[in-house]
């Protein structure tokens, strides 16, 4: 049977791996919404 902190280790690494992805996508669609806001700016200016 394998120790506590060796079960820990296992989850947590399993719970960083979908959350890497939510972040590559969360920083491309906040990239996406910039470049329309500036755009919209300097439309307006």
């Amino acid at each position: 049977m394998a120790s506590n902190s060796k079960k820990q280790k296992q989850r947590r690494k399993n719970k960083d791996k979908p959350n890497s992805a939510n972040l590559k996508a969360d920083a491309k669609r906040i990239a996406k919404n910039s470049e329309i806001l500036r755009e919209l700016a300097a439309r307006d200016s």
